[in-house]
């Protein structure tokens, strides 16, 4: 019976555990919540997070998976290219996932090669975003958005300065 690795049991993600179980795999799970749902329907379970990428190898390492699937969750996608790719098995190239899955090298990689897209900065400190704000460097409105988070968690809208510090700081 061949076994399939997946990142995430949550309420959405057990359709995907589901499925595989129907097409025959063997399911084995890795989620960091003691409370996930999927832990009841997968074959096999293990308590780690599916963004830690060497945990989850070693996971699939120990069971002989046959493939890799982060279903409904951005944040674990590089780690399963990431297996996927150490593993010799089917899947997209891990730098190519890793661009997807992050805002920033996505924008850049957009604008290296030639597409149309929004101009775009990285931070890591609101001060410095403040300031490119004020000095003119974005045009109203504003979106601001987390680099690394997924379904729109973090995502506003600036209209004006005054509301800036308020919503850099909630992304």
């Amino acid at each position: 019976m061949k076994k399939i690795l997946l990142l995430g049991g949550s309420a959405q993600q057990v359709i995907a555990i589901e499925t595989a179980k129907k097409l025959g795999y063997y399911t084995v799970l890795c989620d960091f919540l003691t409370d996930n749902p999927g832990q009841y329907v997968a074959d096999k379970f293990y308590l780690v997070s599916t963004t830690d990428m060497d945990a989850v190898l070693d996971v699939a390492q120990k069971e002989k998976v046959d493939g890799v699937l982060a279903y409904a969750s951005d944040p674990a996608a590089p780690t399963a290219a990431y297996v996927a790719e150490k593993l010799g098995l089917p899947g997209s190239p891990y730098k190519s996932v890793e661009i997807l899955c992050n805002k920033d090298e996505f924008r850049a990689f957009l604008k290296e090669n030639g597409f149309c897209t929004p101009e775009a900065k990285g931070y890591t400190d609101t001060r410095e975003a403040l300031a490119d704000i004020k000095n003119g460097t974005f045009k109203y409105p504003i979106i601001v958005k987390p680099v690394d988070s997924s379904g729109s968690k973090g995502v506003s809208r600036i209209d004006c300065a005054k509301q800036a510090e308020k919503l850099l700081e909630y992304a």
